[in-house]
């Protein structure tokens, strides 16, 4: 979703009912002691069945004691899933985490054809959350001493020219990674198009494989993966959009910005373990993290949002994903303290050149949902 499209609003039962109860009160925003977590079990849902009449699961998970205020996020969410299959999602998927609390929630089904239920850890096409790894790639490049951020792009990918607008020579690596090159491309290229380009040359291997080296396998992600990286788990939320009037399944279908931009399918356990690692250092050096993140005064970093976190007076980071059929947003606090990951498939709708109205709403949701976890609120 571009930048400027994210600051959305969640609906006003949302907002009068359970978050404003959850924003004060008197839960304790540290760290609970270790207690083991009970498993995963799926249970009967009284939520409706989706429209393909499948059946379908909820399944959720808390670490005990959970604070009232977790409680109250819960809730909050859980309403929203309701609302979401009534609307005909066929799936919603999420996972919060503050401290050593963990809930996870899955309700659907995985295919309006096959009707098998959703599990919490299945993975799901989460869109533009792809460019994060990206940019952690490039920085990566970076650290290295094999790239730098105000070079022109042409510098290093020899003959790009003849894709990029005019005067080429002026497009930087940090522009392209900021979206702030502010031309179109021609063929339907996207700045993180490049981006992968640019890391494939530089690396000599497809960029599946260096996210793979670099992310995925040290830190255990191992649901998660690029579109065309090789055969989709039978596990994975189908996605699906009405076109002629007919609602068809776009699980498979390659975005216009390509793999780099919006190609990416995980769990949302995976991408919580992604950014919590991000943020606490593990993946990038600290300056490195700091050019991720951004100035306080952009609206975007380079690879990574923000938005305020009123538990903390800072900023929560992550990325949205909006993409025909799904809808994903994914924030943590600057520590990696406190996490929301969302992620659904999209009752089924026309295509659009739009931002969703829904990937508005999970913007806003997210971010109520979460300052809703802690005790003190700075207004």
């Amino acid at each position: 979703m571009p930048p400027g499209s994210r600051r959305g609003i969640v609906t006003a039962a949302l907002v009068c009912g359970l978050f404003l109860a959850g924003c004060t009160g008197e839960p304790q925003p540290n760290p609970l002691p270790p207690a083991p977590m009970t498993s995963s079990t799926a249970v009967p849902s009284t939520a409706p069945t989706p429209p393909s009449g499948g059946a379908q699961s909820t399944t959720a998970s808390p670490l005990p004691p959970t604070t009232p205020a977790f409680a109250e996020l819960q809730a909050t969410l859980e309403l929203f899933s309701r609302e979401m299959l009534q609307n005909g999602a066929p799936a919603v998927l999420m996972e919060a985490r503050a401290g050593q609390q963990v809930w996870r929630h899955a309700a659907g089904v995985r295919s309006l054809h096959g009707g098998a239920p959703v599990q919490a850890d299945d993975p799901i096409r989460v869109g533009g959350l792809t460019r994060t790894m990206v940019a952690v790639s490039v920085l990566k490049l970076v650290e290295e001493g094999r790239l730098v951020l105000e070079d022109s792009i042409a510098k290093y990918l020899p003959g790009i020219e003849v894709l990029l607008p005019a005067e080429p020579e002026s497009v930087t690596v940090r522009q392209l990674l900021g979206h702030t090159a502010g031309t179109p491309y021609a063929s339907g290229l996207s700045d993180y198009a490049v981006l992968g380009f640019l890391v494939e040359r530089l690396r000599g291997a497809p960029l599946g494989a260096v996210l793979r080296t670099e992310i995925l396998d040290p830190l255990n992600l191992h649901s998660t993966m690029l579109l065309d990286e090789g055969p989709l788990s039978n596990t994975l939320v189908h996605g699906y959009a009405v076109v002629g009037g007919e609602t068809v399944d776009v699980t498979r279908t390659v975005q216009q910005g390509g793999p780099a931009s919006d190609g990416l399918i995980a769990s949302v356990t995976d991408i919580n373990a992604f950014y919590a690692a991000l943020l606490k250092g593990r993946l990038l050096l600290p300056e490195s993290l700091v050019e991720v993140k951004g100035s306080v005064f952009a609206d975007y970093g380079l690879g990574l949002d923000h938005w305020k976190d009123t538990c903390t007076n800072g900023f929560y980071y992550g990325h949205s994903g909006d993409i025909p059929g799904y809808g994903t947003i994914s924030i943590s606090s600057a520590d990696g303290n406190r996490q929301l990951t969302i992620s659904l498939a999209y009752p089924p709708s026309p295509l659009s050149t739009q931002p969703s109205a829904i990937a508005l709403e999970l913007t806003g949701l997210a971010q109520v949902a979460l300052n809703a976890s802690c005790r003190f609120q700075f207004r």
